[in-house]
């Protein structure tokens, strides 16, 4: 048996590092929070219909504000609002879908962002739930056409004949 095995017996690896050392670091529950909340963000920007710009996580809760285009408001109502409200029912989630308004400075424009928030025992579920409920709303990206990379076409006759295409082949031609 060569020195260079995997010492299962030991929990060893083949270089006398103990396995222990490989493995992932235990999440807290803030970290954990904090993971769902940006899988959350990143699974509302896929649809392409929200910009999550603020993300907040809590041990429980989650709260996540976006920008969604004027023109987008409707289609984002029925195809990322309505889904995400039926997850909370389904789920038993306490949860909230709206927009916040704001100014930036005293006599500035009003500004809004849209909210969702949420809170849950069991966070991940929701959070699963959710996703898979706005999975529908995200765009399907299919490639029909393709350029073939290569070499061009050959010509008959060579290259340095000058003629392109096909040519007819014996003597003289």
């Amino acid at each position: 048996m060569s020195d260079r095995t995997f010492n299962m017996t030991a929990g060893l690896t083949d270089t006398g590092q103990p396995v222990d050392a490989f493995k992932a670091p235990q999440l807290g529950d803030d970290d954990y929070a904090d993971h769902t909340a940006k899988m959350m963000a990143n699974a509302l920007e896929a649809t392409r219909l929200i910009e999550v710009v603020e993300v907040q996580a809590g041990v429980g809760k989650v709260h996540l504000l976006g920008r969604v285009k004027m023109e987008n408001e409707r289609v984002f109502m029925d195809k990322v609002v309505d889904p995400i409200l039926d997850a909370f029912f389904d789920c038993n989630a306490d949860g909230f879908v709206g927009k916040q308004f704001f100014k930036k400075k005293k006599g500035g424009p009003k500004k809004y962002g849209w909210v969702i928030s949420f809170g849950s025992e069991n966070l991940r579920d929701v959070a699963n739930t959710i996703c898979m409920a706005v999975e529908e709303s995200v765009p399907r990206l299919e490639v029909m056409e393709a350029p073939l990379v290569g070499p061009s076409t050959p010509q008959s006759g060579g290259q340095r004949s000058g003629r392109k295409g096909a040519s007819t082949i014996g003597a003289g031609g």
